[in-house]
């Protein structure tokens, strides 16, 4: 989906995958190698936040990665944060981490077209609706506010 912002259009993409099995470590590097973006995630689709929160905390990433207001040097990871509730990116990767799971969460967000290549997994587009915990747009923002 195309979407118009400060920072020009930008495309965002979110889907799902199922794989035959656990993801192992070749999984998620083979997955992550696959998306080309600008800013993009890679969870365990049971902590994937709602599309349209997903489309704010990546965009809030890429968004304070230009103008220098990260709290991350990298944007996924900072992303990746948002998207669990927490400025911690230790913790953030160990609820979100896509070992172990076989139903994988990626979003992406470009100012050029997203692309995500991916082999012969199954595609189920997005199941965000599979989230297990609670992170609410509020709530990052007002961790944010207490950093800052």
């Amino acid at each position: 989906m195309m979407i118009n912002t400060d920072l020009g259009p930008l495309d965002f993409q979110v889907i799902t995958i199922v794989l035959d099995g656990d993801a192992t470590n070749d999984d998620v590097k083979r997955i992550m190698e696959s998306v080309k973006a600008d800013v993009y995630v890679v969870m365990n689709a049971s902590a994937a936040p709602r599309d349209v929160d997903m489309l704010y905390y990546l965009y809030f990433a890429l968004r304070s990665k230009a103008d220098g207001s990260a709290f991350a040097k990298d944007p996924n990871m900072e992303a990746l944060a948002l998207s669990q509730c927490t400025l911690q990116i230790s913790e953030a990767i160990e609820k979100a981490s896509p070992l172990g799971h076989n139903v994988i969460t990626i979003a992406a967000l470009s100012r050029e077209r997203v692309e995500i290549h991916l082999g012969g997994d199954r595609l189920i587009g997005s199941a965000t609706r599979l989230r297990s915990n609670d992170c609410s747009r509020q709530t990052v923002l007002l961790k944010l506010m207490d950093k800052y």
